[in-house]
């Protein structure tokens, strides 16, 4: 119970982010733009839960938002038009897959395998990598479009992330760069459709750094 008021600075980050969203896209500003301030704030949010003495907390949160994302998005889809509902000219979920990865993601890294640097890495590629690359694709292309320009601020920030967070460092800096590469697969914008690049990317993410994990011998599985 200690934990719950940080709890709440967590979820009120959230609320905030989505509401700015809401504010810059019923001022004219592109679903495609706004829905990136939700990003920043989303992964902010993760950022912070990763203070928690717990994984539990992170993954509460998380499935609590997607829950309140999707029934939003069922009952009343004006709801977070800023970053998805009504506001994307597509009906996909990503605004709903953006929280609910966290689950998975901060199970096997954090809860199971007690890494909580891969797990934060790989959800912020999504959060922060894959916002970037949506501001820098609107001021380039001035469209919802995929293109190297973005894909390179994407590589510039999560190689960052890399730095910061992954040891050894070039295993961070590759699973960066599969990122990169499959957000500008992945997506409703990208060759590939049927998954959501909120998805794809944090999963590939930590899939490649806990795959050279375990084969360098920097990740041993208890019982091995």
């Amino acid at each position: 119970m200690a934990e719950v008021p940080y709890a709440l600075l967590v979820a009120g980050t959230v609320v905030v982010g989505l509401l700015v969203s809401n504010y810059v896209y019923d001022r004219g500003v592109p679903n495609y733009v706004s829905r990136k301030i939700g990003h920043g704030a989303g992964g902010l949010a993760f950022l912070m839960s990763f203070m928690f003495l717990s994984s539990v907390w992170a993954m509460i949160l998380a499935g609590a938002f997607g829950a309140v994302l999707y029934l939003a998005r069922v009952i009343r889809p004006s709801t977070f038009r800023g970053v998805g509902g009504t506001g994307r000219s597509r009906n996909v979920m990503a605004e709903i897959w953006f929280a609910l990865v966290a689950v998975p993601v901060v199970f096997i890294s954090w809860y199971w395998l007690g890494r909580a640097d891969i797990a934060i890495a790989s959800l912020l590629f999504m959060a922060w990598g894959d916002g970037i690359t949506g501001l820098v694709r609107a001021r380039v292309y001035h469209r919802p479009v995929k293109g190297w320009w973005g894909s390179l601020a994407m590589l510039a920030v999560c190689v960052a992330l890399a730095l910061a967070f992954i040891r050894p460092f070039w295993i961070g800096a590759f699973a960066a760069g599969v990122a990169v590469v499959v957000e500008y697969l992945y997506g409703d914008n990208g060759s590939i459709k049927w998954a959501d690049d909120n998805l794809a990317v944090p999963l590939a993410g930590m899939g490649v750094m806990l795959l050279l994990m375990l084969f360098t011998g920097n990740l041993v599985l208890e019982g091995t």
